[in-house]
């Protein structure tokens, strides 16, 4: 019986592959035949009559509005068939003894590469790259690297950027293939609003909460004393306010000071500031692209509440070398850049030292005897194709000296190394090894100077960072990552102190974290993001005053470990034509927080203390939800938010930090809580710009033990602020601007009365911040004269600028000091305020 089996299953099989046979010989044999504007139907059944073969097909898949027309004279059937079935999207199989049409499997392949300037070879950030008649686009990421994923075929390629002209590219798909394509620059670039988002940004992005600057649009507007600076202008923003006028401190949307993640090239930068804030530490000769999250915080980012800010170095120019720089009454910059090796390597180096101490002049904000500088050096080389190697570098350092020689010096170093790979034209990574250092000290009191000691304050961390993206079609791009970071805490400590007793226990700390997600467009009318970010602290505190049997200090640490889950969401809706709406949710952990006593306006002594046994994470809620209407030259935003923010820090009153070793016994925990509304409206009418935005934000904490366990305003609830913007044209060389902004003035507390002791006269303090400065309001207007010279063949870029800040003199209140009484005053207050200052600056590039 087997045997029967075997031998009819051979038999069988013999005449299969005999009837297959004689198909395919048919489908060779050579035919003549003519289609004259015939239907695909109607054409296959004339081929079928012609040729005596079956075609088995199922008549829905077949078209019915595609026309055929063409002649055959001795042509194998098997090449008309493959004509007739390309044309309609078909192919077919061979099955049992007939030909079976089905729909065609379409093979599709990547076409991937750069997109740089084409006159320095800089890799754009957020270049736009689409398929002409298609919905299929893609944006670079911070590389200038894409990738896009397509059936075979012809395809026109265009590629755009706010900056530079687009640019169009044929490129035929039979295969993934690289496609670099070089953009040139605009040369009549009108000005971009700085107030809320361009006049025609990506609606995306805007409803997100993301505001993107390059360094042309960061150099188009100038601050106090002629500086370009990026907080400032940042500060100009929906959303983010400055405590004080000259303040590098950025409050995002409810959030305080410390709850911003500010990078520079991916290191960590603990503080932004120079001159206690009058100036920012990111020179625009080094800055490349700038990104702000203050909505939407995607997985890849974390250890933060408010905001992420992504500043990222330019990579120097490729092709020629170039010197450029400027000055203004505060400082002098100078950068040179060039190439490495032509076209595959690169390098930028910049100085930056204020003016302040060497023209002796006092500035009313400032100290005359303050002094600063700052450092970028950046170099980059393509290895291959595939692979490209980046160094960054920054180095700053601020000194203020009073008159009896007592000083106060602070100063950040960051260091970024970073492996570019493209494993395929799918897969990008990033992997980068990261060294931030941050460091502060303060001459303390002492009746003689070989008695003066110092107090230091400091964070260092090492990082070690790999992150990923796969292209996996132009509709979804998937990453995930992680990052191991070693943390060194220096709360506080005096310098050579023979007294240990007076120092803050340092903190030594491991966090870890990895993070997924994964960005979606449905038919460009829903953009989806959403991801997972787990995160691990785990932090040894130093334990002071333990001694063995011999009286010898013990090396012992407090152990602690805390676990983060942080969802991410965020949904973007088209609902018509120029009419865009988005909702986002954030949950974020932040293991890391500033100290710092109530009272101080104006500080550069920080210090960061981890999360330890005694000190839990801070953690928040996010929700917000934003629409936009934005046709063309014209745009209209509306966006609101909620916050909860738990286990927030705050110092009881009055406490002192500097000498104060149980200075973690003085905090105090609870909650915050922050909500507002963002309404911004921008109008370009030819060569005018007109920008206006107004922000309602509320912020109140509820601590233990402070303000008798009630609510109370945060020091940064400033609940009304309204900021415009006038930029025009007059010629493509001559610029005017003006800003002008109005703002409730923050709380404070004052004493509400006093009483003796030792013949001192004490202020009594009650309710916390139950008083507001007065209202705060600035215009500044500025032009720019820019103009071209040539020498032997070489063009030399000049640019004069000039200005007035604060144009009507506002006295706005920086801070107030309680004044002692004497014989002929009572207790009183003492105003410092801000003046006028007409300023001018020149830059120049070679």
């Amino acid at each position: 019986m087997l045997i029967k089996k075997i031998f009819a299953g051979f038999f069988l099989m013999i005449i299969v592959v005999a009837v297959k046979g004689q198909i395919q010989s048919s489908l060779g044999k050579p035919i003549s035949i003519s289609f004259n504007n015939e239907s695909i139907p109607q054409s296959l059944i004339y081929l079928q009559t012609k040729a005596n073969i079956n075609f088995a097909f199922d008549p829905a898949i077949i078209p019915s509005d595609i026309r055929f027309t063409k002649t055959y004279n001795n042509t194998p059937l098997v090449n008309i068939l493959n004509d007739l079935l390309q044309k309609a999207g078909l192919s077919y199989s061979l099955v049992a003894n007939q030909v079976v049409i089905v729909k065609r499997k379409l093979s599709s392949f990547t076409i991937d590469g750069y997109i740089t300037d084409s006159e320095s070879g800089e890799p754009l950030i957020g270049a736009y790259i689409s398929i002409s008649g298609s919905k299929i686009a893609t944006i670079t990421n911070q590389y200038g690297f894409y990738s896009l994923t397509v059936p075979a075929g012809v395809y026109n390629l265009t590629v755009s950027h706010v900056e530079y002209n687009a640019e169009k590219r044929d490129v035929d798909v039979d295969g993934s293939k690289s496609v670099s394509i070089e953009l040139n620059y605009k040369q009549n670039n009108l000005p971009e609003v700085i107030v809320g988002a361009t006049v025609k940004p990506d609606p995306v992005a805007v409803n997100q909460g993301i505001r993107n600057l390059t360094h042309e649009q960061l150099n188009q507007n100038t601050y106090y004393g002629g500086e370009v600076d990026l907080i400032k202008a940042l500060q100009m923003q929906n959303g983010v306010k400055a405590l004080t006028e000259g303040s590098s401190g950025l409050f995002v949307r409810g959030g305080n000071l410390d709850q911003n993640l500010i990078m520079l090239d991916e290191a960590m930068v603990y503080n932004p500031s120079h001159l206690f804030g009058l100036v920012s530490i990111f020179n625009p000769d080094a800055i490349k692209n700038v990104q702000l999250y203050k909505a939407f915080m995607p997985a890849s980012f974390g250890g933060r509440l408010s905001s992420v800010l992504d500043t990222r170095m330019a990579d120097g120019n490729n092709q020629d070398f170039h010197v450029k720089g400027g000055v203004s009454l505060l400082s002098f910059r100078a950068a040179a850049e060039g190439p490495i090796v032509k076209n595959k390597g690169s390098f930028l180096l910049t100085f930056r030292r204020s003016l302040i101490d060497l023209l002796n002049k006092d500035y009313r904000l400032i100290n005359p005897n303050s002094t600063y500088y700052d450092v970028n050096a950046k170099a980059n080389y393509q290895i291959s194709k595939n692979n490209k190697v980046f160094y960054s570098f920054y180095g700053g350092r601020d000194e203020l000296f009073s008159e009896n020689s007592y000083g106060n010096q602070w100063g950040n170093i960051t260091s970024t190394v970073r492996w570019n790979h493209v494993f395929s034209s799918r897969l990008f990574l990033n992997l980068s090894a990261i060294y931030s250092n941050y460091e502060n000290s303060l001459d303390l009191n002492s009746d003689t100077l070989a008695e003066k000691k110092r107090w230091q304050t400091g964070i260092r961390d090492k990082t070690l960072k790999a992150d990923f993206t796969f292209y996996r079609n132009p509709f979804n791009e998937i990453k995930f990552g992680g990052l191991l970071t070693r943390h060194e805490f220096i709360p506080g400590q005096v310098e050579n102190a023979s007294l240990g007793d007076l120092n803050i226990p340092k903190d030594k700390s491991w966090e870890l974290a990895a993070y997924i997600s994964q960005k979606y467009n449905y038919k460009d009318k829903i953009n989806i993001v959403y991801g997972l970010r787990v995160s691990n602290f785990r932090n040894a505190e130093e334990r002071l005053g333990l001694y063995d049997k011999n009286e010898n200090p013990l090396d012992i640490n407090e152990y602690s470990t805390y676990f983060g889950f942080e969802p991410r969401a965020s949904i973007s809706i088209r609902l018509a034509k120029d009419h865009f709406t988005q909702l986002s949710y954030n949950r974020n952990y932040q293991y890391l927080q500033l100290i710092q006593n109530n009272e101080l306006a104006f500080s550069s002594l920080e210090t960061w203390m981890p999360a330890s046994k005694t000190t839990k994470p801070q953690n928040s809620h996010h929700l917000s939800f934003g629409y936009s209407y934005q046709p063309e030259k014209y745009s209209f935003r509306i966006n609101t938010f909620y916050k909860e923010l738990f286990n927030q820090l705050d110092l009881l009153d009055h406490t002192q930090i500097i000498q104060n070793s149980n200075v973690r016994s003085f905090l105090r925990y609870g909650t915050s809580t922050a909500y507002g509304l963002e309404l911004g409206i921008n109008k370009q009418t030819g060569k005018l710009i007109l920008g206006g935005g107004y922000t309602y934000t509320r912020v109140f904490k509820s601590i233990n033990a402070i303000n008798n366990g009630e609510r109370f305003r945060a020091n940064w609830d400033i609940p009304h602020e309204f900021k415009s913007s006038l930029d025009y044209s007059l010629t493509d060389r001559f610029k005017f601007n003006s800003f002008f902004t109005w703002a409730s003035g923050r709380p404070l507390t004052l004493p509400v009365g006093f009483y003796y002791h030792d013949g001192i006269q004490v202020p009594i303090f009650e309710e916390r911040n139950t008083y507001r400065f007065p209202n705060f309001s600035r215009m500044d207007i500025s032009v720019q004269y820019s103009f071209p010279l040539t020498y032997s063949k070489h063009t030399w870029k000049h640019s004069f600028s000039g200005g007035i800040y604060n144009l009507y003199n506002r006295r706005n209140p920086l801070y107030y000091r309680i004044s002692q009484a004497t014989e002929n005053s009572t207790l009183g207050l003492i105003n410092s305020s801000t003046r006028i200052l007409p300023w001018i600056a020149y830059s120049f590039q070679f």
